[in-house]
């Protein structure tokens, strides 16, 4: 299914290139035959559950998408009247609402019922302004921040402010840089090369995975993607191995690393999650935890089995971003359904149910496309601005007036 929230997640793939349009604020109406599938999936969805608040967001963008402005408001208050304060403000779909009295008033709402939580604290500063990064993963053993960039290349910053290339624009046929995390047994960074878009800059480049070793700076290996796959977005690794999963989101697919290849085996079929995001493993190594448009998946990395984690209605883990193991829970980042929140979800001792979830960090005033982050013992760092709306491909860059430093955030997981 085409959920509505693979196109409002800031770099789920495909919306990545819409979010980057301007925000007109006249409707154009869309006649998909995809659009019109789905609406007719998930009204058939409401008939079973009529206030699952995730359903209805995703049933009010694709009428939205129609310019249905009646039924859009309509299941908008139904969003806000249900549990887990989705709000759609922010989601540019809407954008040709936002002066009516009628969204104004619902998405004041929202924020009334669910206040802002802010806990974080800043940690470190990437001083360029013109990044646009969507993935980022912090090294222990050198204290480095690492960052991509949809201008090909990756940076690191430490606390001295100081920002370095590790890997120069376009050097080693790098792509779009989406996921990045650091492999710290081995002293390696992984790193997502993702093509979307037509852009005439990607010709000649390679979408797969780049291997870096961060002692050296030297790429150590690339693993390519099959040419029929495009849309690689998030990655985690196996510690004990070293073994690499990689989300597809346009596919809604997982691939990964083998021994003696450089190419990306597929190892969930196209399909089986859909909107596939973020990553996360077990820190038993033995379940993969797969983020997607209508919540996230436990996979058996030994059967390859995969199932929707159970929940109680109060607790929304659709449309996570970054997605991170810590002690018995799921950390995510909600940036889809929402202007941007960091999510706590708790499980139980099997890992097939959320007990309970916890809202960490929401309507902070620093927010602005927040995407992933990098777990640093008992803390998650997270870039608060990524500004990626701002960037589309093969566009020029907006005035640097428009722009700001990247902030990367602190939250503590364990008391304090």
């Amino acid at each position: 299914m085409r959920s509505a929230s693979t196109f409002s997640s800031f770099l789920v793939i495909a919306y990545l290139f819409l979010s980057a349009q301007s925000e007109a604020i006249d409707c154009k109406s869309t006649s998909s035959p995809e659009v019109d599938a789905e609406i007719r999936q998930l009204e058939q969805l409401t008939k079973a559950n009529n206030t699952d608040p995730v359903v209805l967001y995703n049933l009010a963008a694709d009428y939205a998408a129609k310019c249905d402005t009646a039924k859009t408001l309509k299941l908008l208050q139904q969003v806000a009247d249900a549990k887990g304060g989705l709000d759609p403000g922010e989601y540019r779909g809407f954008a040709y609402l936002r002066d009516t009295l009628e969204f104004k008033t619902l998405v004041a709402e929202i924020r009334r019922k669910n206040p802002s939580r802010i806990q974080s604290k800043p940690a470190f500063m990437i001083r360029e302004p013109n990044l646009f990064p969507e993935g980022m993963a912090y090294a222990r053993f050198n204290g480095r921040v690492y960052a991509g960039s949809v201008q090909r290349k990756i940076v690191w910053t430490d606390k001295t402010g100081e920002v370095h290339d590790l890997v120069k624009a376009g050097e080693d046929k790098l792509a779009y840089v989406a996921g990045l995390h650091v492999d710290e047994i081995r002293k390696e960074l992984w790193a997502v090369s993702s093509k979307f878009g037509d852009a005439s800059e990607l010709s000649g480049t390679v979408h797969g995975l780049f291997k870096y070793d961060l002692v050296t700076g030297k790429r150590i290996a690339t693993f390519t993607a099959s040419d029929k796959s495009s849309g690689l977005n998030d990655v985690t690794v196996v510690p004990s191995t070293g073994k690499a999963y990689v989300t597809n989101t346009p596919e809604g697919s997982v691939y990964c690393t083998k021994a003696g290849s450089q190419d990306l085996d597929l190892f969930l079929p196209p399909g089986t999650v859909a909107g596939a995001n973020g990553i996360a493993v077990s820190e038993d190594e033995k379940i993969l935890f797969v983020a997607g448009d209508f919540g996230v998946y436990r996979v058996d990395l030994g059967t390859k089995s995969s199932t929707l984690l159970k929940k109680n209605s109060d607790v929304v883990d659709a449309s996570i971003d970054g997605l991170y193991f810590y002690k018995q829970s799921l950390v995510g980042i909600q940036n889809a359904i929402h202007p941007g929140r960091v999510v706590r979800f708790y499980l139980d001792p099997t890992m097939t149910r959320i007990t309970r979830s916890e809202i960490l960090e929401s309507y902070n005033p620093a927010f602005e496309n927040p995407t992933t982050g990098s777990l640093d013992g008992d803390s998650l760092l997270f870039m608060a601005n990524t500004q990626l709306h701002k960037w589309a491909p093969g566009k020029p860059m907006p005035p640097a007036s428009e722009l700001h430093d990247i902030q990367i955030l602190r939250i503590a997981l364990a008391p304090q």
